[in-house]
């Protein structure tokens, strides 16, 4: 069951990737807007889970603690993105994303979990890894771009890992830490708390900077780009709240590695059927790579 839980929380995220090109495309990115985005979304997150859970959350400091901690990675790791995409190439900003999520929690359950390291986790983490470097070297290709301030770029990749690769550890450290999680609460609480973060770093931008905030404000409220932030808010945060039930009886070193590998493959079918995008042999081979990993690791 948990495991269908787990698909379709990649759904979820599939979807997520889908509506964020779509926002992309409408608006042009800031650490403003990004920050305007993720109040909104915030606030839309922990409304949706505290109408579907009854109008209650119960709430603990372990919950309090960790939702915390998840606020506090989320609006570095969106904000840092901005930057790193007016650096340097999507490709590459994507690879190091996604190996974040992949490596860190699948090392978090090895090392301290004791989850059992076996052949095929093992071949499956390269083969998902070499899915990974093969499409974002491919689509760097594609992009024609070129990195300036590469030391800059390198930086802010390294933290973009670290960052997405935490949010992994999080969740499955509170799945796991609290005798009976709270995925509802959590989501609420975290989402609420992402709002809080954020909406206190714009107040602070706008007090230099009023027009500039009244303007993003304008672009966020316009009847497109406001549909792409709620879907983003409902996918993005429907996806995290099925990922960390899954994450309560799941091995985080099989988790965590399928969704990796399972975005890849569903965003390919995303980008090809739906965008009508130009799927080179190469990108097709790293998603038949991505498939054959996800089997891999169930052994």
């Amino acid at each position: 069951m948990y495991y269908l839980v787990l698909l379709l929380a990649v759904l979820m995220f599939t979807a997520q990737f889908a509506f964020t090109n779509i926002y992309g495309e409408r608006v042009r990115q800031s650490v403003h807007q990004t920050l305007v985005m993720l109040l909104l979304t915030g606030i839309l997150g922990a409304v949706m889970y505290w109408v579907i859970g009854g109008f209650q959350v119960a709430f603990s400091s372990a919950l309090l603690f960790y939702a915390a901690a998840f606020a506090l990675v989320m609006i570095p790791y969106y904000v840092l993105g901005i930057k790193v995409l007016s650096v340097g190439s999507v490709a590459l900003y994507s690879m190091f994303m996604m190996l974040g999520g992949m490596v860190l929690p699948f090392a978090y359950g090895v090392i301290f979990l004791n989850e059992p390291l076996t052949l095929g986790k093992g071949i499956g983490c390269v083969a998902l890894s070499l899915a990974i470097l093969m499409q974002a070297l491919t689509q760097q290709k594609q992009e024609g771009a070129k990195t300036d301030k590469k030391g800059l770029f390198i930086l802010l990749c390294l933290a973009i890992f670290i960052l997405n690769g935490l949010t992994g550890v999080i969740a499955k450290a509170y799945a796991i830490r609290v005798q009976r999680p709270d995925e509802m609460g959590f989501t609420v609480v975290s989402c609420l708390l992402t709002a809080v973060f954020s909406g206190v770093l714009l107040l602070g931008v706008g007090v230099k900077q009023k027009q500039a905030l009244k303007t993003e404000f304008k672009k966020a409220f316009q009847p497109a780009v406001l549909g792409c932030i709620l879907a983003i808010g409902i996918f993005t945060h429907t996806g995290n709240f099925l990922h960390l039930m899954a994450a309560a009886h799941l091995p985080a070193s099989i988790q965590f590695p399928m969704v990796s590998g399972g975005v890849i493959v569903f965003s390919a079918m995303v980008s090809a059927g739906i965008f009508k995008e130009k799927i080179s042999k190469k990108e097709w081979i790293s998603v038949a790579l991505a498939c054959f990993s996800t089997i891999l690791f169930a052994f």
